[in-house]
């Protein structure tokens, strides 16, 4: 059994921000387990030589004494559409591998591509990544999300992003949005504000 995982990008055989993903793990190890880290989540990382062309997701799963790692060549999600869907219990602060609930949201989509999770009031994530919003000169997150992303956390360390409470009525200030995570950075297209669901 392995409570939690961190998913990292492989680009042509180079491990990207591995750094980002070592912090995240080393507090999520010691919030869950209540103790410093037994082993390094990157030690000894072997990519399969089918694995180093290309893009490439790798999920480390790991407990209190070992990480099982599992290599799969990604191909990004077009998300054209997200319904708002609300939860005021969800609580989602690390990358649990248990997922129900945040499936349970995702099946409410109906025929769009994913939702944009509304906690409380707030604006938090989608299904299974930040997300971004443009006003025509700056990049927001929202302050509260469900998970901090390492790629969140690593843009607004470089200020590409900022932060603010974000409700729903807020969603109106901003021409469009993206979703961030370890495998989708900037540089994709803006998905535009109409493309959300109410």
């Amino acid at each position: 059994m392995y409570p939690l995982f961190e998913s990292l990008c492989i680009q042509d055989g180079q491990l990207l921000h591995g750094q980002w993903h070592r912090l995240r793990f080393e507090k999520a190890f010691q919030n869950y387990f209540g103790k410093v880290p037994t082993f390094d989540l990157l030690e000894s990382l072997n990519i399969p030589p089918k694995f180093c062309k290309g893009r490439v997701k790798l999920k480390i799963l790991y407990n209190e004494n070992s990480r099982k790692l599992d290599f799969q060549h990604y191909q990004m999600q077009d998300i054209q559409s997200l319904r708002l869907v609300h939860t005021e219990t969800l609580d989602y602060t690390h990358k649990y591998s248990k997922r129900e609930k945040l499936e349970a949201l995702f099946a409410q989509r109906e025929d769009c591509d994913d939702v944009l999770i509304v906690r409380k009031g707030s604006i938090t994530d989608s299904s299974y990544a930040n997300v971004v919003f443009f006003d025509g000169k700056d990049w927001w997150t929202p302050h509260l999300p469900l998970l901090k992303g390492t790629c969140r956390a690593r843009l607004l360390d470089q200020k590409i992003i900022k932060q603010a409470p974000l409700g729903v009525d807020d969603l109106k200030k901003f021409q469009g949005l993206k979703l961030i995570n370890a495998l989708r950075d900037m540089d994709q297209a803006i998905i535009p504000i109409n493309a959300l669901v109410y």
